[in-house]
This record gives C-alpha cells, sequence and structure tokens, in this order.
C-alpha cells in the first residue's frame, strides 16, 4: 500500500513538472511572439516612412531624400531629433511619433531600440539611392549584410542595467552591441539567455529599396520627365544622350555627345560648359526680297563678304556680339539698297545639355544698336532699328528672333530683320546685340521648394541608375525629321498596353544592383532582358517584385 502511494505522488509530480514546464514553454513562446510582432510592425513603419512623401509633407518634414531613415529618438520622447552624426547618436529608442507609427512594446513592455546606418540617415550630407550600401554589421546566430537600419527588442533588465538611473543609455538595454565607428556592430542570439535577451529584426538596403523604387520611379515621372518636355519645348528637340560609361558620381561629367541617341541622362550643372561661340551674318538670298533698289533684282545684290564674321566680346558680362556688314552697289549716295539678313549666334553645348533658350532681347529692342559706316546710329522705325520697306507697297518683312538645337552640338540663336537703305548706312552697319550669361534649365538648377525642380535627384545621384533613349527623329538637326514611324524608328516598350511601339523618349530606371551585377560597371550590370541590348530600339517595362529583371521605364513621349 505505501509503495502504491509512492508511486502515485511520483506520478503527480511528473505531471505536476510536466505542466508547468509546458506552461513555462507556452508563456516563452508568447513572450516571442509578441516581442517578434512589435518588431516586424516597426520595420514596416520605417520602410513605409521612407517611401512615402506625403506622410513626411504632412509631417512638415522635408522631402527630398527618397530612402532616408529618421535619426534615433535619444531621449524617449517618441521624436527623432533630426541630427546624429556621431555613431553613438545613430543608436537610441525607435521614433515612433516622428515615423506615425504605434508607441510600440516588446513582451516585457520596454519600448523598442533602433539603429541606423551613417549613411542612411536624413541628411543632406549623405547620398542615398539603389547603391547606397548599408553599413550595419550584424553577426551571431542571423547575420546579415548591406544592413540600413536594425530594429530591437531590448527585453527585461539583467543584474547590473539601471535603466531608472540610465534611462536613454542603450548599455541599460541592449547586451549586443558593439560601440565602433563608423557604424555599431550587433550580435543576434538564437533564444534569450541569462545573458542576452535583446531581439533583433533587420532593415537591409535589398527591404529598403523594394519600397523605395517604385516610389523614385513616379517621382522621375512627375519631376524629372518635364525637364525633358521643357527642353524640347524651348528647342524643338530633345538633347543628346551621354554615352554610356560606368556612372561617375559627379553631377558634372554628365555632359552630352553629338549623334548620341542613347545613354545616361545629360544633367551636367558645369557652369563653364555653355559658353558662346562664335556668330555669323548672312544674306537671305532667294526669299523674294533680297537687296532690291526700288524694284527687286534678279539675282538680288548680296552682303560683302557673305557670310560676315563677327565678334564675340569676351567675360566679365555685360557680353556683346558685334557684325559688320557691308552692302550695295556702286551708286551708294543714290541707293535704296535694303538687303535681308540672318544673324545667327552660336550658343556651345546647348544640344549635349539641358541649356535653357538664352533670355535674348526682342529683334526691336533699343539695346540692339546699329550705326552707319561713320559710327551714327541709325534712326528708329516700328521695327527698332531694322528697315520698315522702301514704301508702304513694298516687302515690310518684320525682323524675328528663333532658337534651334543643331546637330553639331550647339545651339542657334537666330535674329532675322531687314537692313535700312544703303543710302544712310553709306554701305555698311555695324550692329551690336546683347548677349546674357548662358544658363541651364531652372527645373535642373533651381533649389528653392516653392518652385519645380529636380534637387532631391541630382543630389542623391539617382541620375547614375538612370538611362536615356530618344527616337533619332526627335534629336537636334534629325535626318529625317519628326515624326518617327512606329515599329521601326520609334521606340518599342513591352508590358505596356498599346500603342507601345510609338515611343519617341524614355527614361529607365535601373534600380539597385541584382545578383551578379557589379557597380559601377557596363550596362549590363544596370539594365536587364531587353533593356540589356538597347540598339534594336526595344524595351521593357518591370514594375512589380524584383526577380531577373527590376528596370521601371517612364515614357516620356508620347
Amino acid at each position: 500500500m505505501i509503495a502504491l502511494l509512492a508511486l502515485a505522488a511520483l506520478i503527480s509530480a511528473f505531471l505536476i513538472a510536466s505542466a508547468l514546464n509546458l506552461t513555462s514553454a507556452g508563456n516563452s513562446n508568447e513572450r516571442e511572439d509578441r516581442s517578434m510582432s512589435a518588431l516586424r510592425k516597426a520595420k514596416a513603419a520605417l520602410i513605409a516612412y521612407a517611401a512615402n512623401e506625403q506622410w513626411q509633407l504632412y509631417k512638415g518634414q522635408t522631402t527630398n531624400q527618397p530612402g532616408g531613415l529618421p535619426c534615433p529618438d535619444n531621449n524617449d520622447t517618441g521624436a527623432s531629433p533630426g541630427i546624429c552624426s556621431a555613431a553613438a547618436d545613430r543608436v537610441g529608442r525607435l521614433p515612433w511619433a516622428t515615423i506615425g507609427g504605434e508607441d510600440l512594446r516588446d513582451a516585457s513592455g520596454e519600448r523598442l531600440w533602433y539603429a541606423v546606418s551613417s549613411n542612411f540617415y536624413k541628411n543632406a550630407a549623405n547620398i542615398i539611392n539603389s547603391d547606397t550600401p548599408g553599413l550595419l554589421t550584424v553577426t551571431g546566430a542571423a547575420p546579415a549584410s548591406n544592413v540600413v537600419a536594425v530594429v530591437i527588442a531590448p527585453g527585461a533588465a539583467f543584474s547590473g542595467q539601471d535603466r531608472i538611473a540610465q534611462h536613454n543609455d542603450p548599455a541599460a538595454y541592449l547586451e549586443g552591441v558593439t560601440p565602433s565607428t563608423p557604424d555599431y556592430g550587433f550580435s543576434t542570439v538564437a533564444t534569450p539567455s541569462d545573458t542576452a535577451n535583446d531581439r533583433l529584426v533587420v532593415i537591409t538596403q535589398a527591404d529598403l529599396m523594394a519600397a523605395v523604387e517604385p516610389v523614385v520611379a513616379a517621382r522621375i515621372e512627375r519631376d524629372v520627365k518635364p525637364l525633358l518636355l521643357d527642353y524640347f519645348g524651348k528647342w524643338g528637340a530633345y538633347p543628346f544622350a551621354m554615352p554610356f560609361v560606368a556612372p561617375p558620381t559627379a553631377q558634372s561629367a554628365y555632359q552630352g555627345a553629338s549623334n548620341q541617341t542613347m545613354g545616361l541622362l545629360p544633367v551636367t550643372n558645369d557652369p563653364a560648359w555653355l559658353t558662346w561661340a562664335s556668330a555669323t551674318v548672312t544674306d537671305i538670298v532667294g526669299s523674294g526680297t533680297g537687296s532690291y533698289d526700288v524694284a527687286i533684282k534678279s539675282p538680288p545684290d548680296t552682303i560683302s563678304p557673305n557670310p560676315a564674321i563677327c565678334s564675340i566680346s569676351s567675360p566679365p558680362p555685360p557680353l556683346t556680339v558685334t557684325c559688320t556688314v557691308d552692302y550695295c552697289c556702286g551708286d551708294i549716295a543714290h541707293s535704296d539698297a535694303r538687303p535681308d539678313i540672318k544673324l545667327e549666334i552660336l550658343l556651345a553645348n546647348a544640344s549635349l545639355a539641358f541649356a535653357d533658350t538664352p533670355s535674348m532681347v526682342a529683334p526691336n529692342d533699343s539695346t540692339i544698336v546699329m550705326v552707319n559706316r561713320n559710327g551714327t546710329p541709325l534712326v528708329n522705325t516700328s521695327f527698332g532699328q531694322w528697315s520698315e520697306g522702301f514704301s508702304a507697297t513694298s516687302p515690310r518683312n518684320p525682323p524675328t528672333l528663333s532658337f534651334a538645337a543643331r546637330a553639331d552640338g550647339r545651339g542657334v540663336v537666330t535674329y532675322t530683320g531687314r537692313l535700312q537703305n544703303a543710302r544712310d548706312t553709306i554701305g555698311r552697319v555695324t550692329i551690336t546685340v546683347p548677349l546674357p550669361a548662358p544658363s541651364y534649365l531652372p527645373r535642373l538648377t533651381n533649389a528653392s521648394p516653392t518652385n519645380p525642380n529636380i534637387t532631391w535627384f541630382t543630389s542623391n545621384q539617382w541620375y547614375r541608375q538612370s538611362y536615356y533613349a530618344v527616337s533619332q527623329n526627335y534629336l537636334p538637326g534629325a535626318s529625317p525629321s519628326p515624326p518617327c514611324t512606329a515599329g521601326t524608328t520609334c521606340l518599342t516598350v513591352n508590358n505596356l498596353p498599346a500603342p507601345n511601339n510609338n515611343k519617341q523618349v524614355i527614361l529607365i530606371f535601373a534600380g539597385r544592383a541584382l545578383d551578379g551585377q557589379t557597380r559601377p560597371g557596363t550596362l549590363a550590370n544596370y539594365l536587364e532582358g531587353q533593356n540589356a541590348t538597347p540598339a534594336d530600339l526595344i524595351f521593357e517595362h518591370r514594375s512589380g517584385v524584383p526577380t531577373a529583371i527590376n528596370d521601371r521605364v517612364v515614357v516620356v513621349s508620347p
């Protein structure tokens, strides 16, 4: 009987111990689930914040750095201080209020901690794009590389961790942290123990860019596409591309080359790239006006020499172009010869960059000065100092001003007009026209947040992952001229709605490097599929989750 009672007691003890162990394990699993759930929510909130321009605008924050993460909260208010240049300042609590997330807690009731890579926090000195690597080091049971941020559940305090006196000190909460410069190291454990109970999730560069890159592609369509349309609207063509080479970092290096239909965007901002090159005056012969004396001569007289070479003053401003034109006949004293001329002023590299059309004065402006052979200013007419014609019935060509991009890489500013009669000019006119300083399109160079610009694109060097292709019919000096022919000289973009074979110009956002790609490098290290062989004018768009291709096409026109 005693033996049976002893056996029953042993069985009861075993069952109670087993139940306690199961309860302990269940509690442990529940705590793990609670902590990991909070960590996953925090990770999602951080990624959403980095990609969400509208949320940042709503919070009154700068939005010129897609992919930029906030600095940690260093005083337990839930807000990021916005500055974390020191390595120690890049480890702190999750700035849940700044990112618009929940005030998340782990299973022990502690707020989550967070660390950000030194090159991924929002800061004007950082350059964040698809090629920016994460610099945080994560080792241990779950090592990770290319890490841009970590979120940590600190767990309950261990002996020696004083979370009252050292309320904002990482050492009072975290065990697997190694101070270093420029970025701290972090160690992971498989399960919590008596010496380390931090639970950690990482945000890799791939995690972040999977959400950021679709947003960048949309912002390219919104902000960079209009830059190309601005240029076309002013010059009547699209600029030549920069030949594709391993993309350099400096924006000033992105200069186009004549006849280059595809490559990198010519977004150079080099102030020395755009310069006034030369100017000539040519008689417009065969227009039905030419030089004439009461009746139009056939053939008409011309200026001498034709063309006449002009001179451009040297910097500093004000710059001017001066042209001397000789014309007429034997009896100047009685001549009413009035040649129609065109004055062409060439702007170097205007077809090889996003040059603005110069702010030239109007053809009838008083700052265009004409003097005769003796240096006497000509009389003013309703056309400035250009001729109105011999009589009310004679041809009265008003002066004009136009701009065009040329195949040789230069832009041309053209004034046309009729010179006053040779009798008053004594057979010679010297024309002086003021020249403005050349400039780039405002959308390229303007940094004001209240005006359209692409500062976010250029300051973070997204141009290094942007490819540019134009149908030959829409380039400067195109021959044949527009339109292109669908399916032949037009560009084709597969995976877009029909018609997809009539594209004039496109941009391709290459996104981050996929497996096997090394950057900077050749075109094959940026584009995949049809995009890697652009010579056939056939491209393809991928908007989903990256697999073997992550190129996103932005159609500029049509």
